[in-house]
């Protein structure tokens, strides 16, 4: 008991110390876009006059100070900082925030300091130093692997307090008061004290909490990353700043975990300083700007340990305990549930709720913060107030779609400005007029659909190739949903593209990082352009046709066809010197769907594109005779280039004035000279049918080909139906066509066993595949036709057994039926005389 008490009296002297002045220091511990620490510390810098304020903010931040006191800033704001000079690779290039909410406390403190004409001194260390350590120590959890997609190239957050909210501590406390997480933890602790007069006592209360934190963290961990080297920077500051002219103290408002270290700094401070980090990662070089950053932003960070949720409850908290009213928290939870009522009766009117259930859903607020001894209530009583009060006959497990809206309101959907000479680079400011002068709406953080007519109208086809130009620079504005996709072939009739776009400080930033490439859209996507082409060199993909051409497309897409000459020039030796058929074919059909779409893609009237397609079909001719002992594996891959050559053949040789014919004798040549080849079944069977379809195979000679080896083979039966799924994948329709081959299969489809069709059910089923719904139902109707029989193709049923459950019926049937006949019963199996 003794030893508890002398412990508890311990902290408490620790903390009275924070605020006592000593040494002319009067330290401040926060935590992040805290309101209560922002009034508190507000209270507090006006009552002391420090003569100089100490920031836990990165120090070459400072070129930044005359900007932030801009009168034109709307918050939230973030500073961002971008490596310089690391062009090798965008994808990669490291970034850090830095931001700003109105609820910040190192906002309170600056906006003082600008009034008072106090001077500031940034603690931490560069961005850059942070930067490169925070990329050694990723590297060093994830050893040699590479980070892959939006985790790799997401920016690092300079104002992670994730060892003050993850902390053994913050574990404990959240167990021990029975509540779901830190976050509530702390509204319960401190945020309820925002209200209150005594600063003082606040800020040793937040000090004594965030040295336990620190208590209950390992040594090892806080060794582990940059803390130790940062807290030497931010006692360096605290010198530096004592040397400041003038009367007052100085006043060091830094995150809690820090304080401990800085009010008691280590004995072995000045061999660490002396020395300093022994494995500190080399800075990475870097340049900072001031972006718009938003609500949602400001909120999905908390899950990353580096800010508080909901900061637009937040900003309404802070809002009426600055208007000086009697009861703060339930003014401002009546705002959130009468603008909650506004937004469901505007977006979701069938959830809108009665009056007297959001009155009561105040009044609960209220009667729970009572119960929970809070002054009034939090974030977390308005939300199982609404739980309660507005949410009627819902699963509690699943998220309801009204609560949903509240956590949007409680977030908020606002975003920051940043006025125009206020440090932005002229790439910025020029996506942006673009995007307004398109139509685009990017004053707030909402996610918007936009859906464009490209094919009609021209100013949608320039929001297209903006929206496109935004993907290829890597930006995150806009998702395209559905439309024509020209480097898969795919839907390329559609009229319209649908989008999703929404401006975010991700793609402020990624346009502050590409800034080095030019003050226009075009120049810097240009950049970006010719970086691509140069990755595919150092890849090793220099000669890979198929991924330049795959460029060529997004580029025409994205309105730049007119950089691409070297592109285009270089993808015809890469076509000439690709060994493979399949690679070539595929080469072949992007590039004829670049010929289908060039006004679209903006190749029109430009003869570089003609002569490539011209060139991949003559490269692919040359190739046919690598079908001969090809690889098994390559076999299914060259029948399906076989069947691209073809058609783009056919429709070539009957293209119209205005396009570049291809000459179909070429193909007919080729094919005659694979005749007599040694090739596959599957790929035989192709060359028979293209080989028919020019008059160089009879009618029968194609059936024997094809239907022979079904017949009388005795390889396995896949291999037997190898040359019918061939023709079908090249030319389907011949099966209807041709009499005497669609006579023939079925004369031997007849004469088979119920074993035997059973072994050849499932390769059949595979190859029939190959034709389309249309011609399913065509090919039904000339074999029904041949029967007398009359074809219904209504459905009968919708759904049914799967195809590997129908073949265990149909063995299960033949197993049963040889029992019968085992038991004398075959009679049974007659079908009865009609």
């Amino acid at each position: 008991m003794e030893a508890e008490a002398a412990e508890r009296e311990a902290f408490a002297a620790y903390g009275q110390r924070l605020t006592a002045g000593e040494g002319g220091f009067f330290f401040f511990p926060i935590r992040h876009h805290s309101p209560a620490c922002a009034l508190h510390l507000t209270a507090a810098l006006a009552e002391i006059g420090p003569r100089a304020i100490v920031l836990e903010m990165p120090a070459d931040f400072a070129a930044l100070l005359p900007l932030l006191s801009h009168p034109e800033i709307r918050l939230p704001i973030a500073i961002v900082s971008v490596a310089d000079g690391e062009r090798a690779s965008d994808e990669r290039l490291p970034v850090g925030y830095w931001p700003f909410s109105a609820t910040s406390p190192e906002w309170a403190a600056l906006r003082l300091a600008g009034e008072r004409g106090c001077p500031v001194v940034f603690a931490d260390q560069e961005s850059g130093a942070r930067l490169a350590a925070a990329r050694q120590e990723k590297a060093t959890e994830e050893g040699e692997e590479q980070a892959s997609g939006e985790e790799a190239t997401a920016p690092a957050l300079l104002t992670d307090e994730g060892q003050l909210a993850y902390s053994c501590y913050a574990e404990g406390l959240v167990k021990r008061l029975g509540v779901r997480d830190f976050n509530e933890v702390w509204d319960r602790l401190f945020e309820s004290r925002a209200a209150e007069k005594d600063w003082r006592g606040f800020f040793r209360d937040v000090g004594i909490h965030c040295a336990l934190s620190r208590l209950a963290t390992p040594v090892a961990a806080i060794a582990a990353d940059d803390t130790l080297s940062r807290e030497i920077c931010m006692r360096a500051a605290m010198a530096k700043a004592a040397l400041s002219p003038g009367e007052g103290p100085i006043a060091v408002v830094t995150g809690g975990f820090h304080t401990p270290a800085l009010i008691d700094p280590p004995a072995e401070e000045n061999r660490t300083e002396a020395g300093g980090p022994s494995l500190a990662a080399p800075a990475v070089r870097t340049k900072s700007y001031l972006i718009r950053y938003t609500h949602d932003h400001l909120d999905r960070i908390n899950g990353y340990g580096a800010g508080m949720p909901s900061p637009h409850w937040y900003e309404r908290l802070l809002g009426r305990v600055g208007e000086g009213h009697d009861d703060p928290f339930t003014e401002a939870a009546a705002d959130v549930v009468l603008a909650l009522a506004e937004r469901l009766r505007r977006d979701r009117p069938n959830f809108m709720p009665p009056l007297p259930s959001l009155a009561a859903t105040v009044a609960q607020a209220r009667a729970l913060a009572d119960l929970r001894g809070l002054p009034g209530p939090g974030r977390a009583e308005i939300i199982d107030a609404a739980r309660s009060c507005l949410v009627k006959g819902e699963d509690p497990r699943d998220q309801s779609p009204l609560i949903e809206v509240l956590l949007t309101e409680l977030a908020g959907e606002g975003i920051g400005e940043v006025p125009r000479g206020a440090g932005a680079p002229p790439l910025v400011e020029a996506v942006r007029n673009r995007a307004r002068a398109l139509g685009f709406r990017i004053d707030d953080g909402t996610e918007r659909n936009r859906l464009l007519d490209i094919h009609r109208k021209p100013r949608h086809l320039a929001a297209s190739r903006f929206l496109h130009v935004m993907v290829l620079l890597g930006t995150g504005f806009g998702r395209c949903m559905r439309g024509p996709d020209w480097v898969g072939g795919t839907a390329t009739d559609v009229l319209f593209e649908e989008w999703t776009y929404r401006w975010s400080p991700a793609v402020e930033s990624r346009l502050v990082a590409l800034s080095i490439d030019g003050d226009t859209v075009e120049r810097a996507a240009d950049a970006v352009l010719s970086r691509s082409v140069e990755a595919l060199g150092q890849e090793g993909k220099a000669r890979n046709a198929l991924a330049a051409i795959r460029l060529l497309l997004i580029a025409g897409q994205a309105g730049l066809a007119g950089a691409c000459g070297g592109l285009m020039a270089a993808i015809g030796p890469a076509v000439a010197a690709d060994p493979d058929f399949g690679r070539v074919a595929l080469c072949l059909s992007m590039l004829d769907n670049l010929r289908r779409g060039r006004k679209i893609l903006g190749f029109a009237g430009m003869a570089g594109p003609d002569a490539l397609r011209l060139a991949a079909y003559r490269r692919a001719i040359d190739l046919l005779p690598t079908l001969e002992g090809a690889r098994e594996e390559d076999v299914p891959r060259y029948v399906e280039a076989l069947a691209t050559l073809n058609e783009i053949a056919e429709a070539g040789a009957a293209a119209g004035d205005g396009d570049e014919r291809l000459d179909l004798d070429l193909l007919d040549e080729g094919i005659s000279a694979l005749l007599d080849g040694d090739l596959a079944p599957r790929a035989a069977g192709a060359v028979a049918a293209i080989a028919h379809m020019s008059g160089r195979v009879s009618a029968a000679a194609l059936a024997t080909c094809i239907i022979g080896p079904l017949q009388f083979g005795v390889g396995d039966p896949p291999a037997r139906v190898e040359p019918l799924t061939g023709l079908l994948a090249v030319q389907p329709a011949l099966l209807k066509r041709t009499p005497a081959l669609l006579e023939g299969l079925d004369a031997v489809l007849a004469g088979f066993d119920e074993a035997d069709f059973i072994a050849v059910l499932a390769p059949l089923r595979l190859a029939f595949t190959a034709l389309a719904p249309d011609e399913t139902d065509a090919l039904a109707a000339v074999i029904a036709d041949t029967k007398g029989s009359a074809l219904d193709l209504a459905p009968r049923f919708s759904g049914g057994p799967s195809e590997a459950g129908m073949l265990a019926n149909a063995r299960l049937n033949a197993t049963l039926a040889e029992l019968m006949r085992a038991d004398g019963l075959a009679a049974w199996l007659e079908e009865p005389a009609s």
